[in-house]
């Protein structure tokens, strides 16, 4: 009933770095595109390539969306250098035969985010789409081997053929350019390693934020097999609507084609899973990935050919709708995950106070209910936020803003409190040091004011020898002194006898 007639498949990688200033993401992108060369280049050759958005790409996106998206301190795209890209060609993997058709890399792209989020997006299409040679069993079990980090099943190219220049460049791929096996997650660390560069510096190695299999984007146009069916009608769109429900979820899961009757068949009224705007496109969405399946109704040519207006607008302008949820599920994953490792510090409060300021940078900046004038591509980017559950997972990074406040508040006034304290006992100590002094001084003032009122005392003491004078007057002192001391000691221990009564 059905021929295949374009497809493609977008497998993403999300990472994370830990950019330590605010130049870091400058300083990243000048490492990216640094051109290197080697002994036995003849040119300067860079393996990335910064390449803006095009206005094509943001069709329809809201005003400030599209200014989001297109500053450089916000978001930086890199594309794999054409001539290297060009290369990757005609690829198969271990269970695929030598007669069914091969595959190739269409892009590489890599989008770097200001709060170290990062995603490398390889993009992969069948090297030829013909009915008597590509089926849908094909595509299913392609995209599970390659969407599996964790079996590592590999791809290596047919006929390889050696192509001269830019040997610094080719050495980041070493093995899938001199015809050797390679699996995913080893061309993934291969083109990331300029990421991992400089051992020191404003920003970190990346940290992988999946480790078993890779979310994926793809489409699939049909075209119906009888010649005779040119206008869509009832039973056309019945039998589409049946395959749809027999591989939409196999193809948004990557799994093998063998794996279709364990699940159980949904239907196209799920509202969790499924959006039919048209009645020739299904868009069906999960926490695992999507993919877009339609076919074309002959009406006016957007759904026609290899290089339809469709399948381009697939490939970029509602893959974008998925990667702006995408980043704001992996944000709000990082922070969660800097909460708990704050937690665990000795002293966590300097970091809960920079992550409070990261995770307010990213409301303002990039958590924006809307997306597009489109009510499709609209209507599609809410539903990637409620498939990536963000709005419960944004509801549950504010109440950990909450809670970090009410920590950091009740740390300040601990700390607050503990100065106050700090403060009260200085006092403290100082008034005691001032009493002792006075206690000290007060009898020889008294003293020498009744030796000075008495006319008798000061004869008696006075009687021309200087030593003895001050011997006597030292005496004198010292008695009234001791005297004045041991009344103070005998009312301090009534008072606190009485206290001490009370009490009990």
């Amino acid at each position: 009933m059905w021929t295949i007639q374009d497809t493609f498949t977008k497998f993403v990688f999300p990472f994370n770095m830990e950019l330590r200033d605010e130049s870091a993401l400058e300083t990243l992108a000048s490492s990216l595109t640094a051109a290197t060369r080697d002994a036995t280049d003849t040119a300067d050759c860079s393996l990335w390539v910064e390449r803006p958005f095009a206005d094509p790409d943001l069709h329809n996106l809201l005003p400030y969306v599209k200014r989001y998206i297109r500053d450089a301190h916000n978001h930086r795209r890199f594309v794999l250098d054409p001539d290297l890209l060009e290369t990757l060609n005609n690829l198969q993997t271990s269970r695929m035969s030598d007669s069914e058709p091969g595959f190739y890399l269409s892009s590489v792209d890599l989008h770097l985010f200001f709060n170290g989020i990062g995603f490398l997006v390889a993009e992969i299409r069948p090297v030829a789409c013909d009915a008597s040679e590509l089926s849908t069993t094909w595509i299913e079990d392609l995209n599970a081997d390659l969407a599996s980090l964790g079996q590592g099943n590999p791809f290596w190219q047919r006929d390889f053929l050696p192509t001269p220049g830019c040997e610094s460049r080719r050495h980041a791929l070493p093995a899938l350019l001199r015809g050797e096996k390679m699996t995913m997650g080893q061309l993934i660390h291969s083109l990331l390693s300029p990421l991992c560069q400089r051992a020191e510096g404003p920003f970190s190695c990346y940290e992988p934020l999946v480790d078993t299999f890779l979310p994926v984007y793809g489409a699939i146009l049909l075209r119906p097999s009888e010649k005779n069916v040119v206008r869509p009608s009832k039973q056309v769109d019945e039998q589409f609507q049946e395959f749809v429900m027999a591989h939409g979820i196999v193809l948004r899961k990557t799994l093998p084609s063998g794996n279709r009757n364990r699940f159980s068949r949904q239907s196209l009224t799920d509202p969790l899973h499924h959006y039919m705007p048209y009645h020739n496109v299904v868009h069906t969405q999960s926490l695992e990935g999507g993919f877009v399946l339609a076919y074309d109704n002959g009406d006016g040519g957007y759904f026609s050919g290899r290089q339809s207006g469709a399948m381009q607008s697939f490939r970029t302008n509602y893959f974008y709708m998925m990667l702006l949820a995408l980043h704001q599920r992996m944000s709000i994953l990082s922070y969660t995950a800097e909460s708990a490792d704050a937690a665990c510090h000795s002293h966590p409060a300097p970091r809960l106070r920079k992550l409070r300021e990261d995770i307010y940078d990213f409301t303002a900046r990039c958590y924006f209910s809307q997306a597009s004038y489109s009510e499709e591509r609209d209507q599609l980017y809410r539903r990637w936020q409620r498939a990536f559950n963000i709005g419960q997972m944004y509801d549950e990074l504010k109440e950990q803003v909450h809670e970090i406040e009410g920590y950091l508040a009740q740390l300040a006034r601990d700390e607050e409190l503990a100065t106050r304290e700090q403060e009260l006992r200085q006092e403290a100590e100082r008034t005691r040091i001032i009493s002792l002094i006075t206690l000290v001084l007060l009898p020889v003032s008294i003293g020498a004011g009744i030796i000075q009122a008495s006319p008798i005392v000061a004869k008696w003491l006075h009687n021309g020898t200087p030593v003895i004078d001050a011997l006597l007057i030292i005496i004198v002192t010292v008695m009234i002194s001791g005297l004045a001391i041991l009344w103070l000691v005998i009312q301090t221990g009534r008072i606190r006898t009485r206290k001490r009564a009370a009490r009990e």
